[in-house]
Formats: structure tokens, sequence, C-alpha cells
């Protein structure tokens, strides 16, 4: 089956056409209607005219059958008919014969309209028995002619006028798309932070404008985050390969111990698994961005699974004298693997920033059809104006990056990410030298969504 390609067309060219077609239809429609009832007044006046015309007839024949002088009758209807051209009556007798017919003839082939009736038999004119009256219609047929003419023409150049100023009107409505597509043209990624906007605001534009706006305030947004995406990334992968390459260098300068070569080695291998763990947490980011879903996710209790993310987290927790506690219940559907992986984030989070001695406290609740999983710890408050950026990638609270080596910034980043594959949202809050930081379950997710997300296969 072959499938037509659509045309490109012009909007300002296609609505001056409409109007065109619809100010011709209008005008042919109002002509039409001019013409027709002219048709129909003087359809009318003929009727009545012949109408007339027969009840003279009836009543002159009746006069001639009271008198009983049909000779009288004729010249009656001579006299009548005498300055009526366009009016022929004949009289016909029983046996078919003509009685009498008026001085007016009326040709075959001209338009005209005839009326016939029966005469009543009546004393001394019984020989009359039928009349008929023709009328003659050429003056009306050319009337109506010539107003067909001018009404055609009226058409004709009343829609080329109004066609032309539509054309003109369009045009000129139409201007503030034209303004709106040169300050299109005009925008470059080092403008983003420019808005479209007309003087005078048009009520149809202004939803597309106000898209429009804050289609770019998304873009500048992301510019700017992957201009700063850039350059952690370039600074999280310097340092490891700064590392590795001045070893190897150094390595290879002369001829060193076994020992020292296996030292040198171990070394590389832990800042490339390290640059390994960056890509990988950075492909499983990507691919939670383009929409994928948790994979097999099974409704169950989340607090076996937060008791068994403690346990691993134990020797941390007592190297720091810090106490867990777990309160609340809460089930939700989620998938095993990712769902430890970002408690296990929120509570190296939490050892990495809490005093030490103190408590860290893991909340279980749902509430409004989701399940809320949040980890609080003491320590300092940390600003409002810096709590919405701690989900974003490569953000520490540090200056100049400190414990780099040990923490690479994309651990909220992925708690993030974890909480939209499971359709839920993340949380933060600081204030009276308690942090909580959490994130939430669909518990009604009907069925896993968009491309699945296997923690049990390696990410590629």
């Amino acid at each position: 089956m072959t499938t037509g390609v659509l045309r490109n067309y012009s909007l300002r060219w296609r609505l001056s056409w409409l109007f065109a077609a619809q100010s011709f239809l209008g005008l042919g429609a109002l002509s039409l209607l001019i013409y027709v009832a002219a048709l129909w007044s003087l359809s009318g006046k003929a009727d009545a005219e012949l109408t007339r015309k027969r009840e003279l007839v009836r009543h002159l024949v009746a006069e001639a059958s009271t008198s009983g002088d049909v000779a009288t009758m004729r010249h009656k209807l001579d006299e009548f008919l005498l300055g009526h051209q366009d009016l022929q009556v004949t009289l016909i007798g029983i046996d078919g014969q003509v009685i009498y017919k008026s001085p007016g003839k009326v040709s075959a082939g001209v338009p005209q309209r005839a009326i016939s009736f029966e005469l009543p038999r009546l004393l001394g004119v019984d020989e009359i028995a039928r009349v008929q009256i023709i009328l003659n219609q050429s003056q009306d047929a050319r009337l109506l002619a010539t107003l067909a003419a001018m009404l055609s023409g009226a058409t004709v150049l009343g829609s080329v006028a109004i066609s032309l100023s539509g054309f003109w009107l369009v045009r000129g409505a139409l201007k503030p798309l034209q303004g709106l597509a040169d300050q299109v043209r005009r925008l470059r990624v080092d403008r983003l932070g420019q808005r479209l906007g007309l003087e005078r605001q048009v009520e149809e534009l202004q939803p597309w404008i106000e898209q429009f706006n804050a289609l770019l305030v998304r873009l500048d947004y992301a510019y700017r985050q992957m201009d700063s995406f850039n350059a952690d990334v370039a600074h999280e992968l310097r340092t490891p390969l700064a590392t590795i390459i001045g070893q190897s260098e150094v390595l290879l300068g002369r001829e060193r111990p076994a020992q020292e070569m296996r030292e040198t080695l171990e070394s590389n291998l832990e800042e490339i698994r390290r640059l390994s763990g960056i890509v990988n947490d950075m492909l499983f980011l990507a691919r939670a961005d383009r929409g994928a879903q948790a994979f097999g996710a099974v409704s169950a209790h989340v607090r076996p699974e937060v008791i068994q993310v403690v346990e691993f987290h134990e020797a941390a927790f007592a190297e720091n004298g810090l106490t867990a506690r777990i309160c609340g219940l809460a089930r939700a559907p989620f998938e095993p693997g990712l769902f430890r992986r970002a408690v296990s984030n929120l509570l190296a989070n939490a050892v990495r920033y809490a005093d030490p001695g103190s408590e860290v406290v893991i909340s279980l609740r749902e509430a409004e059809g989701v399940a809320w999983i949040e980890v609080s710890n003491h320590g300092p408050d940390i600003p409002e104006a810096v709590l919405p950026n701690l989900f974003d990638r490569f953000f520490r609270l540090e200056p100049a990056r400190e414990g780099s080596s040990d923490n690479h910034g994309l651990g909220l980043a992925i708690v993030a990410a974890i909480a939209r594959m499971h359709g839920g949202t993340t949380v933060a809050r600081s204030a009276a030298g308690v942090t909580t930081i959490g994130f939430s379950l669909a518990v009604d997710r009907g069925g896993a969504l968009g491309q699945g997300w296997d923690a049990k296969r390696p990410e590629s």
C-alpha cells in the first residue's frame, strides 16, 4: 500500500483562500436568494394578473347571458384588451371552434403563462364552453435575465474585493507569528535566558508563548546542568586517571622490585574499580532518566529488607559509635535489589554526616497511597537553599570536593532514580540539628510501565 506524502502548506494562503471561498459562497447565496425572491414576486404578479382577467371574462360572459347579446360581449372584450398586447384571450365553443380571439397575439416561442377554465352553460351563450388566457412574460424574463447578470457580476466583484481585503487582513493578523518566528530564529545556546513576547498580547498565542517560554526555562536549566555535569565528570575521572598514569610512568621509569610493582598495580586496580563504579552509576542514572521502571516488583513489607541493610552497615555504625533504630511499618511493590541499594545509600550518607555517638532512625510509614522510607541523623543543619540540590549528580556539601576518593557524589542521585523507577519521589529536610532524607514507593503502581530494569543483570 502506497502512502501519499503530505505537502507543506501556507497557513496565510489557506486562510486567505478559505476567506475568499466563504465570501464567494456568502454573496452567491445572497444573490440567489434575491433572484429567487424576484422570480417569486413576478410569478405571483403574473398569477394575480391572470386571476383578474379570468374574473373579468366570467363577468362579461355572465352579462351576455343575461342580455343574450353576444356581440356586445365581443365588443367589450375588444375594448378592454385593446391596450394589452401581452395578453391573449380565446373563447372556444362546444364543438372546439374558436368563437372569439383577442387582438393581442402571444407567439409560441416566448416565455408565457396560461390558464384554461370551463364556463357554465348560460342562457344565450351556450355555444361558449371553455376560455383560455395566455400572458406574455417576455418582459419579466428580460428583467430576470438582467437581474441575474447584475447579481452574478456583483457576486464576482464583491468576492474579489472582499478576498483582496481578506488577504491583507490575514497577513496583518499573522504578523505576530512572524515576529515570534524572528525571535525564535535569534535564539542560541548562549541566549536561552531570553523569553518570547509580544508588545500586545494575543489571546490565542499567549498559551503557546507561555509553554514555549517554560520549555526555554527547562532547556536553559538542562544546558546549565549538562555543563556542570560535564565539569563534574571531567573532575571525577581526571584524578584517578592522573593517578594511574603517574604511577605507571614512575613504575616504568626504571627497574622495580616485584613487590613495588605489585603494590602499584593494586593501587591502579583500585582506581580503575572506582572509575568502573562511576561509569556503572552513570549508566544506571541514564537508563533511569530514559524512563526505566523497576522490573519484577512484588508487593511486600519493606522492614525485613531494611533490617538486612542495617546489618550490612553494622561495621560502619560501630566505627563511628552510632546506633540504628527502625520504627514503623510499610508495604509496597518494590524490586529488592534496587530497594536495598537505595536504603544503603541513605544509611551511608547518614553515617558520613551523623554526630559520633548519636542515633540513626529509619522511619517506615504509609500515607496517601505511598510508602515512605526516611533516614534521620543528628548533625549540622543543611541550609534550606541547598536541600533541593542534594539529589543532583556529583553534588557534595563539602567544599573543594573533600572525601571524593570515598564518595563521588552519585549516591543520593541514585536514590532519586530508584524512587522514580518505583513511581515515587524524594524528600529532604533539616532543622534543629536533625537531617532527614528519604524516598517513597507508590503503593499501587498499576503494573510495571515502560522499559524494565532488573537489578540482577549487569549494567551495560
